[in-house]
């Protein structure tokens, strides 16, 4: 019984996977999502100008929020959105409290933010590409709010504990991924660890230097 119970102990997911599993696709979304915008806003500059300003779109838009002010402020908004899901996903997988309530907040504010360009894109320019980047940033946020909903759920469920990520006095901080002690530690060891087989084999040759001169001495009398 006390095997069957340590099996099943061993092959039972870790506490808060599922969130920290979710950090890892935040992470993944929120990189991608930044360098999309960023290469698109650095690409556009490098065509030409007119590509870059779009001029054209200020003549239209709700007031006095034009529709190139808009393309900018997608810009602006999806660079931080990017920036901001990258940051939460490193939070949820060190099972940070706080980081379920603000991807919850970060999705819920993202699907705000893009369906309401969404619906302005469709109502002042009728472009294709901008409508359908702002509708799909809206999707991709509303999937993302609730793998978040589903993680804040677990962490208030089984929350971690207080201090997890305070390391303990005797906390030991390795070298590096592949050492944990520096070269110069690793090459005392290693003379330490010569110096004694060289000290058995000195050992060993004077044991059989022995059992030769005890040989050797009836035949030489």
């Amino acid at each position: 019984m006390p095997e069957a119970a340590a099996k099943s102990a061993a092959a039972s997911p870790p506490p808060r996977a599922f969130t920290q599993g979710v950090g890892t696709i935040f992470q993944l979304v929120g990189v991608t999502i930044f360098l999309g915008f960023f290469f698109a806003c650095c690409l556009s500059a490098l065509l030409s100008r007119d590509v870059a300003t779009q001029t054209s779109l200020a003549a239209i838009g709700w007031g006095g929020y034009t529709a190139q002010r808009a393309v900018s402020v997608c810009m602006v908004g999806g660079v931080t959105f990017g920036l901001a899901l990258a940051g939460i996903g490193l939070g949820l997988q060190a099972q940070r409290r706080l980081s379920p309530v603000l991807a919850v907040l970060a999705s819920g504010c993202a699907i705000l933010f893009w369906t309401v360009h969404a619906l302005f894109f469709i109502k002042t320019t009728g472009s294709l590409v901008l409508t359908t980047i702002a509708i799909a940033m809206s999707i991709l946020a509303a999937l993302l709010l609730g793998l978040a909903v589903v993680s804040l759920r677990e962490m208030r469920r089984n929350p971690p504990p207080i201090g997890q990520e305070i390391l303990p006095p005797d906390y030991k901080i390795p070298y590096s991924h592949l050492h944990d002690d520096p070269p110069e530690l690793r090459l005392a060891r290693e003379l330490e660890i010569r110096r004694q087989r060289l000290d058995v084999q000195r050992r060993e040759l004077e044991a059989l230097e022995e059992k030769l001169r005890q040989k050797l001495k009836p035949s030489g009398q």
